[in-house]
């Protein structure tokens, strides 16, 4: 399944990660959406990404930069895989493209090298 046009053209969206109890938790990412899937780049120590190594699914809503849903905003459900470097190194381009202000936030990671420091996350809708 492609990704849905509302989620595909937000620049953030409230990706809901589950706890071992099955607890929610919703964090508000800036996403990119190509080749069918939705990316995400985050720190390979967050919480999410310990949440995704223990269950894959995840619920994805297009929401502002604070993580506030609209009333009739869509939810989709879908699959999150962490990705190894070559596929991390593709979501830093595709965030650099679409967030240019990244590539700051990138440039200092490489100064400080600390390039290993974040984790691409491809969410299957």
């Amino acid at each position: 399944m492609s990704v849905p046009a509302p989620i595909a053209r937000a620049r953030y969206a409230s990706v809901t990660t589950y706890r071992r109890d099955g607890r929610p938790v919703p964090t508000p990412v800036g996403v990119v959406a190509d080749a069918g899937e939705l990316f995400v780049l985050t720190e390979r120590t967050s919480g999410k990404v310990k949440r995704i190594r223990y269950n894959a699914t995840v619920t994805v809503t297009p929401c502002d930069m604070s993580g506030r849903v609209a009333a009739d905003a869509p939810m989709v459900r879908g699959q999150a895989r962490l990705l190894d470097r070559e596929g991390t190194a593709r979501v830093r381009r595709l965030m650099s493209r679409r967030f240019p202000i990244s590539r700051l936030v990138f440039a200092a990671d490489l100064l400080l090298r600390r390039r290993d420091r974040r984790i691409g996350i491809a969410i299957s809708l």
